[in-house]
């Protein structure tokens, strides 16, 4: 019993050495590099445990447990990365895999996965997860503790900041007597891609400068550097002589929890003299920023120009200026034109000038339906019709007119109408301009603003689109289905739909028009956004047959997917039920624009602009074949039109031999009675 209780004790203590200890690195981290890699569980000795970037240190690490049901035995081991974190990164929503090989032979012989619950840590994103105990069947091959596509909580902060703890952390819970082994060197590992990282120490190449400390230059020259927290970047350098100064600042791509804010630089004389307010042109080329700020006849001096950054932020950027001549530069309002629509037709993939025009289902054949049925009712019914006639040919033409003429055509009408939950297409763009009105204001969580831009149509996994369509024409396509042409696009000027949300979201603010920050960002992603929805719903507006109505419905359940476009502003996050995730992601990578660049000059007119180069690579072949809820408000059956002509004929056909035995038997009559002339005189 001595002997035993010196083993657990010495147990004890070689347990307490295993945790970890990272060394400090000049190498990067081993989450530096964008799409990350594989994190091995490793030990060099009984006290130096770490994840490491490759397969190190001892092959396995093993012991005696003596634990029971009444008094189980923990084992706790932890984890810490090896080199530390040195990159700024963006955590994935899940991780690839984690892969444990701890394995226990019980004293009786049997091989058991004893409970074990795991916690990874990364900065501020903590996710646990937990197995129960069960024994491994001696006629099984034993298996690793495995989880694969687990989410992380990361509803703290997906950021991942330099010299952030990086740590697993496995407790393993022993309830029965037996020798245990933890298998290192390869088996144990995690897999993990990142979706976006960068080395900010390296971007940072404009310190030291500060208010106090401008670094000295000349404004027409090109400047790197990168606001990394809340500092100040500052240059000083003289102003010549010029009517219009234009300054040019390039903001890089980043994950929206880092943009910093991009407010005016401050441009003051070294008397302190603030400039005044400059005319201001921004664009959303793809992914990138780019601020254009024009300042007119300033007086000749030293000036100092300065960037201030936010707490918890970082983006790269670079600049350069130019002195010119009114009418000169880069960039005027006179750029803009006065009206921005929607680049509607550029999914189309058929021949428009072969359109086919479709109309609702009018009253006018419902009427004449009406009354040729009630004419063949009368002449079927007569005394006199003949009964094979009647039942023969008739009664078959009464029953498909007033089936494909009169339910059918009641039915499409009924089918027409808007439903009680649909919205139309203006209604759409009214409910997602002011989504993305909400969803931009100062203090909404990051993450938000990117659940909601990233939703297709801003319907969230989960939500269910019912929209009604109202279609003219459609065009036949090479492989016999026709591609619908919605007329709402074909005039939607987005500047006047995104331009009348920030008026209306404005009347309850102190900032009116568009200067204010919310109002940029709003209006760029909104330009973006509706831009990206449209062009996939267009692409989508594709069906097997021709048309017999007009009227469309969409009914479908959202599902989540995997984005588009960039990690700082994805799209198309969601899709239809009803397309598989193989045709979405098919679709989605030959419809992304070439490129797409949202203009907003802050000038004495608002002006928008959307230049836009569709993708060369979309074609039919993208169009899913699956039915995702795109339905025609046809009526009740398939092929009413052809019933009811078909009804009409055989009623028409049946009149007419009714008609001409009706006159046969009156030759007939008269052969027998001759009518003689003047025979009452």
């Amino acid at each position: 019993m001595k002997n035993r209780k010196v083993f657990l004790l010495s147990s004890l203590f070689f347990l307490s050495l295993m945790i970890p200890m990272f060394t400090p690195s000049a190498q990067a981290g081993i989450t530096s590099l964008e799409g990350g890699g594989t994190m091995y569980l490793s030990c060099q000795s009984g006290n130096d445990c770490s994840l490491t970037p490759v397969s190190m240190g001892e092959g396995k690490f093993s012991g005696q447990s003596f634990g029971s049901t009444l008094q189980p035995e923990t084992l706790s081991f932890e984890f810490d990365a090896a080199p530390a974190q040195q990159h700024l990164a963006i955590l994935p929503e899940q991780i690839d895999s984690l892969i444990v090989d701890f394995r226990h032979q019980t004293e009786t012989g049997g091989l058991l996965r004893p409970a074990v619950d795991f916690r990874l840590i990364l900065g501020e994103s903590v996710t646990d997860w937990s197995f129960e105990s069960e024994f491994v069947p001696t006629s099984s091959e034993y298996q690793p503790y495995t989880l694969e596509d687990e989410l992380l909580d990361s509803g703290a902060s997906r950021v991942l900041w330099k010299d952030d703890q990086i740590r697993l952390i496995m407790v393993v819970t022993l309830d029965r007597p037996g020798t245990w082994e933890l298998n290192l060197r390869g088996p144990s590992k995690i897999e993990m891609e990142l979706p976006w990282s960068t080395d900010a120490e390296a971007a940072d190449v404009d310190e030291p400068s500060s208010t106090t400390q401008p670094i000295v230059s000349s404004f027409d020259s090109g400047h790197r550097g990168a606001l990394v927290g809340d500092d100040w970047d500052c240059w000083t350098f003289p102003v010549e002589e010029h009517e219009v100064m234009t300054l040019i600042v390039d903001w890089e791509a980043v994950p929206i929890e880092l943009e910093q804010p991009h407010e005016v630089p401050n441009l003051v004389t070294e008397s302190g003299r603030l400039s005044p307010q400059p005319e201001v042109v921004t664009k959303l080329i793809d992914d990138d920023l780019r601020i254009i700020y024009r300042w007119r006849n300033l007086p000749v001096n030293d000036y100092n120009l300065c960037f201030r950054g936010a707490p918890d932020r970082f983006q790269a950027y670079s600049w350069s200026g130019l002195f010119g001549y009114e009418s000169s530069g880069p960039v005027v309002s006179d750029d803009f034109s006065s009206e921005s629509f929607y680049p509607s037709g550029t999914v189309l993939l058929g021949d428009e000038s072969e359109s086919y025009a479709l109309n609702e289902q009018g009253v006018s054949v419902l009427l004449l339906s009406i009354v040729m049925f009630g004419v063949f009712l009368l002449v079927a019914f007569r005394p006199t019709t003949s009964y094979p006639l009647r039942f023969g040919i008739f009664l078959p033409g009464v029953i498909f007119l007033f089936v494909g003429g009169i339910i059918h055509p009641l039915w499409s009408i009924a089918d027409e109408v808007q439903y009680e939950d649909e919205i139309t297409i203006d209604e759409l763009i009214d409910m997602r301009l002011q989504q993305l009105w909400d969803v931009t204001a100062d203090g909404v969580p990051d993450r938000t603003l990117v659940e909601y831009t990233g939703a297709t149509w801003g319907m969230l996994a989960g939500e269910r689109l019912q929209l009604r369509l109202s279609i003219e024409r459609a065009v036949p396509l090479q492989d016999n289905r026709w591609q619908l042409i919605v007329p709402e696009f074909e005039k939607l000027r987005l500047d006047e739909v995104i331009f009348s949300q920030v008026a209306k979201g404005s009347q309850n603010s102190a900032t009116q028009g568009v200067q204010d920050d919310h109002s940029v960002r709003f209006v760029l992603l909104a330009g973006r956004s509706l831009v990206l929805d449209f062009l996939m719903l267009e692409a989508l507006l594709v069906v097997d047959e021709l048309p017999s109505s007009s009227v469309f419905h969409i009914d479908t359940v959202m599902v989540g997917t995997r984005s588009a476009g960039s990690f700082n502003t994805p799209v198309w996050s969601t899709r239809p039920e009803g397309i598989s995730e193989k045709s979405w992601i098919g679709i989605q990578g030959d419809l992304f624009p070439k490129q797409i660049t949202i203009s907003l000059c802050d000038c004495d007119l608002d002006l928008l602009d959307v230049n836009f180069q569709p993708s060369q690579g979309f074609d039919l072949n993208d169009v899913p074949q699956d039915k995702w809820g795109l339905k025609n408000a046809d009526g009740i059956l398939p092929y009413g039109a052809a019933l009811m002509w078909l009804g009409m004929l055989l009623g028409i056909v049946a009149s007419t031999l009714e008609l001409r035995r009706y006159q046969k038997a009156q030759g007939m009559a008269r052969s027998f009675h001759p009518i003689r002339e003047n025979q009452w005189t």
